[in-house]
């Protein structure tokens, strides 16, 4: 484990210094503004938007973000995409494993699972805190230049590849939480299946 951990620092590391020696690059900006996101999505009405505070927002570096909360029939959702005109040292996504647990939240399950759509399967990862009795379910992945990827060493390899061939190097975390009872499992699915058509036309 300790072996693994550092390989993977040590590649980390590698990737930065090299992603910083490719410079050139293109900024990709959004089809439209996340602003125009919809507020219904399949049965699901948007109920409130939330922001950061200014100073995570910078240290972040998106470039335009949400974070909505949807409900269907008393059960809610939280959704947020952060998008990137082009990733670079100090400013690109960062895994919501390495954020998200914190303020007593722990993590409990880690997986990745796969969903069939209708335009194929795709891979992307389930997450679940708990913090007391409380739990939360959560799925995330990694969307981008016509890609989604839910391991996220796997998302860095194909952003340095595209800004070497592409001149690109755009990208979105998208993310869905809800509280962790029965039915949460279909609720995020359901949203999931709705969402990827419409991130579609926002996502370069």
């Amino acid at each position: 484990m300790i072996k693994r951990a550092l390989f993977l620092s040590i590649l980390l590391l590698a990737f930065s210094f090299l992603l910083e020696a490719v410079s050139t690059q293109h900024p990709t900006p959004l089809k439209k503004p996340l602003s125009f996101f919809p507020k219904t999505i399949d049965g699901f009405s948007f109920q409130r938007a939330s922001r950061m505070p200014s100073e995570v927002e910078k240290i972040l570096g998106v470039d335009d973000y949400l974070m909505w909360d949807y409900c269907r029939q008393k059960k809610c959702l939280s959704l947020y995409i952060g998008f990137f005109e082009e990733q670079q040292e100090g400013a690109m996504i960062h895994s919501p494993k390495h954020c998200m647990p914190g303020g007593g939240w722990l993590p409990v399950e880690e997986k990745i699972i796969t969903l069939q759509t209708p335009s194929g399967s795709i891979k992307i990862n389930r997450f679940v805190l708990q913090k007391g009795g409380e739990k939360l379910l959560v799925y995330y992945w990694y969307q981008g230049r016509g890609r989604i990827v839910a391991d996220e060493y796997r998302d860095r390899l194909y952003l340095l590849l595209d800004r070497l061939l592409k001149k690109r190097s755009d990208g979105a975390l998208i993310r869905l939480i809800t509280s962790y009872q029965a039915g949460a499992e279909k609720l995020l699915q359901e949203f999931t299946l709705a969402l990827l058509p419409i991130l579609n036309e926002f996502l370069p």
